[in-house]
């Protein structure tokens, strides 16, 4: 995910891979003694779903003809993955459907809009992990934008309280 009109063309499917750093700064918060079963619905690369180590793993990827809108998941322990921005809304209402807990790595501008305003009043994250570094998704510096990991963790992932909190910047 990349802000856009910063002076660059939008990549086709918002394919934008999750900077290793951001990972890092999450599973660094993430207990996953007691996850069995994980999916990322958006594998990319790998990023995420190569860092994931439990007994059972799935994916989807759009560029693998493994589209995760149009397909059944089943029921897992954890959710994790970097959403195309276009779709997040939709990624995310099916995400928490099918999860236990599920981690977004989402624009903080995605709180913003006229049109999520009402969604957002049964939907709001048990916490909101700010990036202290703007990460960059092209190489080439970052977005004129904050990003944060959105979390829905109703079986205590987590090791912070619910809340917003600040994650420091860690080199992987």
């Amino acid at each position: 995910m990349s802000a856009i009109n910063r002076g660059s063309d939008r990549r086709p499917n918002d394919f934008y891979q999750t900077p290793l750093y951001t990972i890092k700064s999450l599973f660094n918060v993430l207990n996953f003694e007691n996850i069995n079963s994980f999916l990322e619905p958006c594998k990319g690369t790998g990023n995420i779903y190569n860092n994931v180590d439990v007994p059972n793993k799935d994916y989807f990827e759009i560029l693998e003809n493994k589209d995760y809108l149009k397909n059944e998941a089943d029921h897992y322990d954890l959710i994790i993955t970097n959403p195309p921005f276009t779709y997040a809304k939709e990624f995310l209402e099916k995400s928490l459907k099918e999860a236990d807990s599920v981690w977004y790595l989402l624009r903080l501008n995605f709180l913003e809009s006229k049109d999520r305003a009402e969604w957002w009043k049964d939907k709001l994250p048990t916490h909101l992990l700010t990036l202290s570094a703007r990460p960059s998704f092209t190489g080439k510096g970052t977005d004129a934008t904050g990003y944060a990991w959105f979390g829905w963790d109703y079986n205590n992932t987590c090791k912070l309280n619910p809340g917003i909190h600040v994650l420091p910047y860690l080199k992987y």
